[in-house]
């Protein structure tokens, strides 16, 4: 009987187990942005949508309406259909039913939703960034507070796809001081700024990938409707990092949520396409107008925030981008923060403060979009110029309470005549426009305002708004410098320097201790390696000066061309250009990144330099690399010998470092020895500190070893 009971218990569960598949199979399926703590576009008609089984019908009843609604999936078992919101308000709940399975939504709230996206200073949370201690504490307190309760965070989960889907992967979670910090820093401040002063619920949705270019968030199609944006068919943004590929992003991350009915969206992007500057006002263009016609709800508003300063390798290039930013304002019912006075770390591509950055957006959304005016919501913008005598005047837009110029060192603006130099310009302040000119140009027939990648604002309106960099001219910029190579002659063994650059149809101009000119030597053969000094190099095209410079400290170096011969090689990421790199005469600087320091992970330098042949020496020096941010610290041990023969070496001594200080910015720290006889051959071992410290952040992980230039004296 047992056996038989047993058989018959099995049998159920089998069956059960089956009904509860096929159960699960039949049951009504909702998209991920469809659910508990959403928040609906209010006074407006919404779609509600899902999947069920083909024929199925399905019904929806929410809570702020008296009637119910109901659809029929299709044949591929997708089934749609619209409501009409209220007013804001809530909390709601909203109760879909099919033939056999009902889903109930809580906590649904009624008011604004905008789409948050961009690349990495979009997606940056507030953790990312530092967490709240980079703000006020009240900061912080209101979030804890609940006082931004009615702000609902959707973040759409990484993903790309080659084709366009109908779901993406998030959930809708609530505000506290964990979820905040684990949001969109720019889009929670910009949705709290609006929830502030509107008092009403803000639902915002983050799609946003580090690193990304425009193009990947644009239908493939779109882009291939515009002849000129097939220039991205032969140019890839993408990394192993992030995607680069048209429509990659577009297809995963925003067609999913064209059916669930926005306000509008806002932008934090362009750092990755400032290659592509004169084409971004096209691609901005066709991404807003594809996202627009996909969600079908006429011009919805687009604001989008301008790149901070930044040291990009490539001399003027921020600076185009954000002139391709401005242009963007040309685009239908858009709007642009400047954030050029935001900046606490011109090297940190990823500025802290997002608070302010997402109050510049509210005020385009407040003063535009919702018609609740809170003050001036754009800085000065560029309009006309006009020469007058020895002077340039320009007018502005955006000029609310009159123009103001801080600084004292430098106000960022310069002057040019007909010959394209600019010089550093005097400015004057008369009736809302400014004044330009210089006692160098006496013919000035162009200006420019903070037009570097590095510059910060300096030109504001009276409600403290910064304008744009921006120029008066449209004259052909140069945006590569000048490159140092070296050249060692294998017939005398001598070191000379070479210069290049991948600018089209250019000429390199270079000169010792002063800024290269017109009239400086115009580089066409090496230059002999046998002189100290700082070494400049600007490019020119068509008889006019890129506005550039790149400068090199050079040291003589009895040592250079010598052979040099490694234990233990170095990194292949740092390799400074190979094994002649540590006697080029080419000084690095604090930058580790600069391409000439040596880097070795966990492992001592350990080298012999030949050379060549016995000769009469003073000191022998060698620069050394602390950067503990980076993980870079000094050696443990520095020992030198030296040999005439290579078979016997006499020791000239050695340095010893601590590593129990910490270092926040990074220092160079030269170490020399004195020699008193003819060397030919030098042995140097520099021992790595093996691991980080315990006082660091990567305790225990493996360290890195930083070297530059061996010098002869």
């Amino acid at each position: 009987m047992s056996k038989t009971r047993n058989l018959i218990v099995s049998g159920l569960c089998v069956m059960a187990c089956i009904m509860l598949f096929f159960s699960a199979e039949a049951a009504i399926k909702l998209p991920a942005l469809v659910g508990n703590n959403m928040v609906l576009q209010q006074n407006t008609t919404i779609t509600i949508w899902g999947w069920a089984d083909a024929g199925e019908t399905v019904g929806i009843k929410a809570s702020w309406s008296a009637d119910a609604v109901s659809t029929t999936a299709n044949a591929d078992g997708e089934w749609k259909t619209t409501l009409q919101t209220p007013a804001a308000g809530g909390p709601f709940t909203m109760v879909i039913t099919g033939r056999d399975y009902t889903i109930t939504l809580v906590n649904i709230m009624i008011g604004e939703v905008w789409v948050c996206s961009g690349q990495s200073n979009m997606e940056f949370t507030m953790r990312g960034l530092g967490g709240w201690k980079n703000y006020k504490p009240e900061v912080r307190d209101e979030v804890a507070k609940g006082v931004y309760a009615n702000v609902r965070l959707f973040t759409v989960t990484r993903d790309t796809s080659a084709v366009p889907l109908a779901a993406c992967k998030g959930n809708w979670v609530l505000p506290d001081t964990n979820t905040v910090n684990d949001f969109s820093a720019t889009a929670w401040f910009y949705g709290a700024y609006l929830n502030q002063h509107l008092g009403v619920p803000v639902g915002l949705i983050s799609a946003a990938w580090g690193g990304s270019p425009a193009e990947a968030w644009t239908p493939a199609e779109s882009m291939n409707e515009e002849p000129e944006l097939g220039y991205f068919n032969n140019h890839y943004n993408g990394s192993q990092w992030w995607p680069g590929t048209h429509g990659a992003l577009y297809n995963a991350m925003i067609h999913p949520l064209t059916n669930y009915t926005i306000k509008g969206a806002i932008w934090y992007q362009g750092e990755t396409n400032r290659p592509d500057a004169a084409l971004y006002p096209l691609l901005m263009k066709t991404l807003i107008t594809s996202w627009r016609k996909a969600w079908g709800s006429g011009n919805f508003p687009f604001y989008y925030v301008q790149i901070a300063p930044y040291t990009y390798d490539q001399p003027f290039t921020g600076a185009l981008l954000r002139e391709a930013q401005l242009k963007c304002l040309s685009i239908p019912n858009t709007g642009m923060a400047v954030t050029m006075d935001l900046v606490d770390n011109i090297k940190d591509i990823h500025p802290k403060n997002k608070l302010d950055v997402g109050k510049r957006l509210a005020l385009w959304a407040l003063n535009n979009t919702y018609a609740k005016p809170a003050g001036s919501f754009s800085g000065p913008v560029y309009r006309e110029m006009q020469v007058e005598g020895n002077k340039i005047r320009i007018s502005f837009v955006g000029t609310d309470g009159g123009l103001r110029i801080t600084g004292t060192r430098d106000n960022n603006f310069s002057i040019a005549g007909p010959d394209r130099v600019f010089y550093p310009a005097k400015v004057e302040i008369k009736d809302n426009q400014l004044l330009i000119s210089s006692p160098k140009v006496k013919q000035p027939v162009a200006a420019r305002y903070a037009f570097t990648n590095t510059s910060e604002a300096t030109l504001f309106n009276g409600e403290g708004l910064p304008a744009s960099s921006f120029r008066t001219d449209n004259w052909d910029i140069i945006t590569e410098n000048a490159v140092l190579k070296t050249y060692v002659d294998p017939a005398t063994n001598k070191l000379f320097y070479t210069l290049t650059s991948s600018a089209r149809e250019s000429d390199i101009y270079y000169d010792f201790g002063k800024v290269p000119g017109k009239s400086s030597p115009h580089y066409v053969n090496p230059i002999p390696a046998d002189r100290s000094g700082t070494l400049n190099a600007t490019v020119s095209r068509d008889g006019f000066l890129s506005g550039s410079y790149r400068s090199w400290n050079i040291v003589a170096n009895k040592a250079s061309g010598a052979a040099i011969t490694y234990k233990s090689l170095f990194s292949k990421q740092y390799s400074a250009g190979g094994t002649n790199a540590l006697t080029d005469g080419i000084l690095a600087t604090t930058d580790y990144q600069d391409g000439t320091w040596q880097g070795f992970e966990n492992t001592d330098m350990d080298v012999v330099i030949d050379l060549g042949k016995p000769l009469q020496a003073k000191k022998i020096s060698m620069n050394f690399l602390s950067g503990n941010r980076s993980w870079i610290f000094l050696p443990k041990k520095v020992s030198i010998q030296v040999s005439d023969d290579g078979v016997t070496y006499t020791s000239l001594g050695e340095n010893t470092f601590s590593n129990e200080k910490e270092v926040i910015e990074a220092v160079i720290q030269s170490v020399s020895f004195n020699v008193k006889s003819k060397i030919r051959y030098i042995k140097i071992i520099a021992v790595n500190q093996g691991v980080c410290p315990a006082w660091h952040a990567g305790s225990g992980k493996r360290c890195w070893l930083f070297v530059d230039e061996i010098a002869v004296e």
